[in-house]
């Protein structure tokens, strides 16, 4: 069992590792997503590069490796704590790819596939919910995505803390991924307090001068 846990879990790290922003740029579009907007291999870059469809296909993708890491875990008889490790595996192999150096993204659509795997409804409800709602509001995605981030750990908290004793690694997990999440926005976080993070729809300062 051991073993198998082991190469589970690195196999979840290789198949987080996949970068679909990456492949979808230069498998579509002949362009190396890198080099564009964000330089992020993110569906976030791709919605501002190549629009909605690109998009909502490579988050779909993205998320579909954190539901696999959980999924493919407890069919091999993980259960539930190694499972949610594998998912934690996968998140980190998106935000550090083996293919890419050990550079990657930022881990949001990966994380909402090991949320939607591995929590009550009500923790997907309260994360994706968040997301979607700070986004429809500020339409900055990420302030949507650290505000989502947020929610997942309190939401963990707040439906799981009667099961503690059960459910202890979920909420160390959904602490891990929330400081995983902030951390790779850091640069974000820079740009908001400079009153420079671009909207959806809009684009960079930069990029306007440009064409000024």
């Amino acid at each position: 069992m051991a073993l198998k846990a082991v190469a589970w879990i690195l196999a979840s790290y290789v198949i987080g590792s996949v970068p679909f922003g990456l492949v979808v740029s230069k498998l579509l579009f002949k362009q190396d997503l890198r080099r564009l907007g964000s330089g992020n291999i993110g569906a976030t870059n791709v919605l501002r590069n190549y629009g909605v469809k690109p998009f909502i296909a490579v988050m779909l993708l993205d998320m579909a490796k954190g539901v696999a890491a959980v999924a493919v875990g407890r069919a091999l008889g993980l259960g539930p704590s190694l499972s949610l490790l594998a998912g934690l595996a996968s998140i980190v192999g998106h935000n550090w790819s083996i293919f890419l150096g050990f550079k990657g993204g930022k881990g949001i659509a990966t994380s909402g596939g090991v949320i939607i795997a591995a929590y009550p409804w009500q923790v997907t409800v309260a994360a994706l919910g968040t997301f979607a709602v700070v986004v429809a509001i500020t339409r900055i995605m990420s302030v949507a995505s650290m505000s989502g981030a947020v929610a997942f750990p309190v939401a963990s908290a707040v439906v799981l803390w009667s099961d503690a004793g059960e459910y202890w690694p979920h909420m160390v997990v959904a602490a891990l991924t929330c400081a995983l999440a902030i951390y790779k926005h850091r640069e974000n976080i820079r740009r908001l307090l400079g009153g420079e993070e671009p909207r959806i729809g809009r684009r960079r300062p930069r990029e306007e001068e440009a064409e000024a």
